[in-house]
């Protein structure tokens, strides 16, 4: 694995110095890759999530108009009651 320095800025150095103190992480570094790790894991969920989306739109279109009170055949079949009328 390469390794490089990368200077921090005062915030994210403050940030770092406490969870290093309190011995959560032996160093800045493993602060850094912590947060490395959990920006992947939410790209990754991002990406999923608009993969999901994609095929949902396309799903969706590709199934044609619908027909009469959708909503309503939604709020039925999941026994969900109809909204107060204003």
């Amino acid at each position: 694995m390469a390794t490089q320095g990368i200077p921090l800025s005062a915030e994210f150095d403050e940030f770092a110095a406490p969870l290093v103190a309190s011995g959560r992480y032996a160093n800045a570094a493993e602060v850094l890759h912590a947060a490395m790790d959990a920006l992947l894991r939410a790209e990754v969920d991002e990406e999923a999530y608009n993969q999901a989306c994609v095929r949902a739109a396309e799903e969706g279109e590709a199934s044609g108009i619908a027909e009469g009170d959708v909503i309503a055949r939604l709020r039925a079949k999941h026994g969900f009651s109809t909204p107060l009328s204003r």
